[in-house]
């Protein structure tokens, strides 16, 4: 065999190996558009605050409903619609991803705190799944409900000059909550949270806030109160 079809052969080879690459990196990139289920979000109207829990596209997982998790999706979570909205990068588009497909979804926020949000059924007023994140996972689950709203205000004029008399306003809620015994909202303060718990518990449950010097002032000192009470033992009273 001559030299110049030896070196034709190699070419041809290298051209088709590299068809084949090609190949597969596309089918790895539009993995997620014939994964993913959803349709592309109407546009929210604008108004003073945000409908959105993260303004900015954040990289996270998503978990399937068969279990199966999805790794590196720039996502939005919309408080105000209760939705996960992802961008596919394939065709340059949102979307927001069909509520049924999904277990949840996780991220990192700009502050680099990790976010875990678990989708649940919610069988109080405005029954239905739900998006909560996971505050604290034990035997007593603390939940949050990042909702947002929008409610009517004063007129006032928006960056543009236009009168409006809307606004988005975060009505967020929390709960305590096990699978056998459902949903118990709380407010986050240090007397709605003792009143959780049975009289006799409440006056060493001060004690104990006292010992580690938690002043419940806002989520994050109501959580570490909740995750060192829950450690000793304590139960709250559903």
């Amino acid at each position: 065999m001559s030299n110049r079809i030896k070196h034709i052969l190699l070419l041809v080879l290298a051209l088709s190996f590299g068809s084949l690459v090609t190949a597969q990196e596309t089918q790895n990139v539009n993995w997620e558009a014939q994964k993913i289920k959803g349709v592309r979000p109407l546009p929210d109207a604008v108004y003073n605050g945000s409908p959105f829990l993260n303004d900015s596209w954040l990289p996270g997982k998503i978990e399937f409903a068969d279990g199966e998790i999805a790794d590196s999706i720039y996502m939005k979570y919309s408080s105000f619609k209760d939705e996960l909205i992802y961008f596919n990068k394939t065709i340059s588009a949102q979307i927001m991803i069909d509520k049924a497909s999904l277990n949840g979804f996780s991220f990192a926020d700009k502050n680099n705190k990790m976010r875990v949000f678990r989708k649940q059924h919610f069988d109080g007023f405005m029954k239905g799944d739900r998006y909560f994140e996971v505050l604290a996972d034990g035997e007593t689950d603390l939940l949050a409900y990042r909702k947002v709203n929008m409610n009517g205000v004063a007129p006032y004029h928006d960056v543009n000059g236009i009168l409006k008399n809307m606004e988005y306003s975060t009505d967020y809620q929390f709960y305590f909550y096990t699978p056998e015994k459902g949903y118990n909202s709380v407010r986050l303060n240090r007397s709605a949270f003792l009143a959780k718990f049975v009289k006799t518990d409440q006056k060493p449950i001060k004690k104990l806030l006292r010992k580690n010097k938690i002043f419940i002032l806002d989520e994050d000192s109501f959580i570490d109160a909740w995750k060192t009470i829950e450690k000793e033992g304590f139960k709250v009273v559903f």
